[in-house]
């Protein structure tokens, strides 16, 4: 046999290495059945052989070619040096043979977490639809409509009356008396007659009412009258059922009266303070006309206590007031003469002066006596004798 031996020195190996090495690693090398053998490999591992070394160069025997195809990349016809940054063409047809056709039916999707996407319409297409139906714009106030219910909520019902919108029928106006639930009086899919009572361009909304035109009328002048009744009864307490009597006490100031007369009025009404009397002007001056109101303060009612307003009086009694003083509308009045005023006022005076208490005579002997019955107090250490 013979065997091809190159002796190479480490030096030059070692720029072979680099030289091959880099070679391969960046660049696809050419189609070649050149074999190369180092120190100490057999000529089976070379690819030479006693054989093909004795042919001429170009033998197509299949002892001297190879039986690859060109440009294989195996290590036999590459040579012994493979790197791992040996990268096939981009245009391998080997390479697509591995493709899983899982990959390629997704045709260009990142993942299969987003394939699903694919199918789904671009968003451009998802605009919404234009609304049909009648512009609310063109909606006339006051008109009588009908409609089908579409849906109910606790504060209405939203119906179409063939409009861009549907319109809002309040629960306040399903009917003129009241309504608890929506439901007691219409349902989903009813026909209604619904009234237009509102149109709101600007925020799109559009009000109903079930409830006639002469039928809101009479509920709207009802309320006004019920209105007005309530506060007509709140001004009545507010100024407990006092007059305009400024031009009457005006008068009467101006003229004088006597205040120590006692002159017959009328109880109006009563409160937790007082009572309030209309009195005729001219019984004070003969000078004067009219009435007017003044106020009986619960202490001025008689001398002694009084508990309640209506143990003493009641509306529409007969009462003797006098008239104490007037202060712009406000008029003070008293059901106490002069003189029970007086008494009155010495017994409060008297009660509120400083009181006597009068103890035993002997206080300080008995005070003695108690300090010596009383024990004495040391505070001394505590002594216990434990030798028994």
């Amino acid at each position: 046999k013979l065997t091809s031996i190159m002796f190479i020195s480490k030096e030059t190996l070692a720029l072979w290495c680099l030289s091959v090495g880099s070679a391969a690693a960046f660049s696809t090398p050419a189609a070649s059945t050149t074999r190369v053998a180092f120190v100490g490999r057999t000529a089976a591992a070379t690819g030479f052989t006693a054989a093909n070394s004795q042919h001429a160069t170009g033998c197509s025997c299949p002892a001297c070619a190879s039986t690859h195809a060109a440009g294989c990349l195996c290590p036999s016809c590459r040579g012994t040096t493979a790197l791992f940054a040996d990268a096939a063409p981009e245009d391998s047809e080997a390479v697509d043979e591995d493709v899983p056709s899982e990959v390629l039916a997704m045709d260009g999707v990142e993942s299969a977490d987003e394939a699903h996407n694919v199918e789904r319409p671009a968003r451009q297409q998802l605009k919404k639809k234009k609304p049909t139906g009648v512009d609310i714009t063109e909606l006339e106030v006051g008109s009588t409509v009908p409609g089908t219910v579409k849906s109910l909520a606790s504060y209405g019902a939203f119906v179409d009356i063939g409009a861009t919108t549907d319109g809002l029928l309040h629960i306040s106006q399903l009917s003129t008396e009241f309504v608890g639930d929506v439901s007691d009086v219409v349902k989903e899919g009813q026909e209604v007659q619904v009234r237009i009572v509102n149109v709101d361009t600007t925020k799109g909304q559009v009000g109903l009412s079930m409830i006639t035109a002469e039928e809101a009328a009479a509920s709207q002048a009802a309320a006004a009258e019920a209105r007005e009744a309530r506060q007509a009864a709140r001004d009545r307490r507010q100024n407990n059922n006092r007059r305009d009597d400024s031009g009457v006490l005006g008068a009467l100031k101006s003229k004088g009266w006597d205040t120590s007369a006692m002159v017959e009025g009328t109880v109006v009404s009563t409160v937790d303070f007082g009572c309030f009397v209309r009195v005729d002007a001219s019984k004070l001056n003969s000078e004067c006309e009219g009435e007017f109101d003044g106020l009986v303060h619960i202490s001025a009612l008689r001398s002694g206590r009084v508990g309640s307003v209506t143990d003493v009086v009641s509306v529409d009694d007969k009462v003797q007031v006098r008239v104490k003083s007037i202060d712009g509308t406000k008029v003070s009045l008293t059901m106490l003469t002069e003189d029970d005023e007086n008494a009155k006022a010495e017994a409060a005076a008297s009660s509120g002066g400083p009181v006597e208490i009068e103890g035993a005579k002997d206080w300080k002997e008995i005070l003695v006596k108690f300090d010596e019955n009383m024990p004495s107090f040391q505070n001394l250490a505590v002594i216990e004798d434990r030798r028994k």
